[in-house]
């Protein structure tokens, strides 16, 4: 196995830990609600610790991951921009997990406006790193094997960051934590999906 894919396949193991860890507070009885709240809800209550530690475990996953993408393909033919892109995304979710938002009924705090500037970071960075991989990446193999899949991971993150941007509105804020799990749960198996691509890949 070369180091490239050693990287992605323990990147891909941090990702998919998220994933089960998100499942996980779906199914535990937190008291939110998925369609109504923010998926930054869990970290108030009983199961923040539990929120936490998914954030670290994606933000060391996709870190790896992107070190992999460093290292072979590399730039060239990966835009460096996308790369540095890919890179800030775990810092910002580091920002995010170290401050708690508020919630709905509190007054908003620095620390929650610390953590929404942390937020909307780690959405423009992973918006702009998948957007830019899934162009570049489609046509090298192995990840032209799936570039149907990647394009439609693709195109459901960019529908469903334009509806949480729309459902920011108070009116629509009811609706709001359906469309930002969506962008979460697509942009994350966007990762999983090149990750183990990387990892099949013969550098």
């Amino acid at each position: 196995m070369s180091l490239a894919a050693l990287f992605a396949a323990l990147g891909v193991l941090g990702i998919v830990g998220y994933l089960a860890v998100f499942i996980a507070l779906h199914v535990l009885p937190t008291g939110y609600h998925a369609v109504h709240h923010a998926v930054s809800d869990y970290a108030i209550g009983a199961y923040g610790t539990l929120f936490r530690r998914g954030l670290y475990l994606s933000s060391i996953g996709l870190l790896l991951l992107t070190i992999g993408l460093c290292l072979n393909p590399g730039a060239p033919p990966l835009q460096v921009s996308d790369l540095v892109f890919l890179f800030l995304v775990p810092f910002m979710r580091v920002g995010m997990a170290l401050f708690p938002t508020n919630l709905e009924a509190e007054k908003v705090s620095l620390r929650g406006l610390a953590h929404f500037a942390f937020a909307v970071a780690a959405f423009a960075f992973t918006y702009s790193a998948i957007s830019g991989l899934t162009s570049t990446l489609s046509n090298l193999p192995p990840w032209n094997a799936v570039s149907g899949l990647l394009s439609v991971l693709h195109e459901i993150a960019l529908i469903s960051l334009i509806l949480v941007v729309i459902t920011l509105i108070p009116r629509l804020r009811k609706v709001f934590g359906l469309f930002e799990r969506i962008f979460l749960v697509s942009t994350n198996v966007w990762f999983v999906v090149g990750g183990v691509c990387l990892i099949n890949a013969k550098l």
